[in-house]
C-alpha cells in the first residue's frame, strides 16, 4: 500500500510541474499585441483597434452598447449593457492570442502581434 501512494505520489507531482512549467513558458514567450480584432457576432462585420494609441471606442453589437478602453498598449471591456458584467471583469488584455468576449452583445476581441489584414 504505501509503493502505491508513493507511486501516486510521483505522478501527480510530476504532472503539476510539468503545467506550471508549460505555463510560465508560455507567459515568458508571450508577445505584446500590436492590434486588437473585434468580432462582431452573427455578422462579418470586423474592426481592428490599434492598441498604440489611448482611447474609448464604442462598439455596437446586435442591440447592446459596449466600450473598449484601449490604455497603455492593452485593451479591455469597461461599459456593457449586458446583465452580467462579466467581460468588464475580465480586465485587460494585451499578449498575442488573448481574448474577451462578451456574450449577450455578441462583441468577442482578440489580440494579434502581427496582423496584416485579410
Amino acid at each position: 500500500m504505501k509503493k502505491y501512494l508513493n507511486i501516486n505520489t510521483f505522478l501527480i507531482g510530476l504532472v503539476m510541474v510539468l503545467a506550471f512549467g508549460m505555463f510560465f513558458w508560455r507567459t515568458a514567450n508571450a508577445k505584446e499585441g500590436g492590434i486588437a480584432i473585434v468580432r462582431l457576432d452573427n455578422t462579418q462585420v470586423r474592426m481592428e483597434i490599434p492598441l498604440n494609441e489611448d482611447k474609448i471606442h464604442e462598439i455596437h453589437g446586435g442591440n447592446l452598447k459596449v466600450y473598449l478602453e484601449v490604455k497603455d498598449g492593452a485593451i479591455r471591456f469597461i461599459d456593457t449593457v449586458c446583465p452580467d458584467h462579466l467581460c468588464e471583469n475580465e480586465g485587460f488584455i494585451r499578449y498575442e492570442d488573448e481574448t474577451a468576449i462578451c456574450m449577450p452583445a455578441g462583441v468577442a476581441v482578440l489580440i494579434d502581434a502581427e496582423y496584416k489584414g485579410e
